[in-house]
């Protein structure tokens, strides 16, 4: 039974590798960051707070500097995510914005 759940699991995992390799938005990713991340970048930039991540002088010029600077906002905030949460939140952050490969 429990090799049946880990089959399970790895065929979702890699499920979700596949969608987003075609461009689809990371729905985990989207809801984290709505849920966490807007309200306090509207905040010091406005409107939806989106303006972080396409002003000129921004801090994020690499995919290591994104991985970074979402765990740095995790921290601050004190949130209790896993690998995988800041993962998600990084994957969505890159497709609607970045572009790294």
């Amino acid at each position: 039974m429990k090799n049946l759940f880990s089959i399970v699991l790895a065929a979702l995992f890699g499920a979700s590798l596949l969608q987003t390799a075609h461009g689809v938005v990371p729905a985990g990713g989207q809801a984290l960051h709505q849920q966490y991340c807007v309200a306090c970048h509207a905040q010091g930039f406005g409107q939806n707070g989106a303006e972080i991540y396409t002003r000129e002088d921004r801090r994020v010029n690499s995919l290591g500097s994104l991985i970074a600077q979402v765990n740095l906002c995790k921290n601050n905030l004190g949130l209790a995510w896993f690998d995988e949460e800041v993962g998600l939140v990084v994957e969505y952050l890159n497709q609607q914005y970045y572009h790294f490969e």
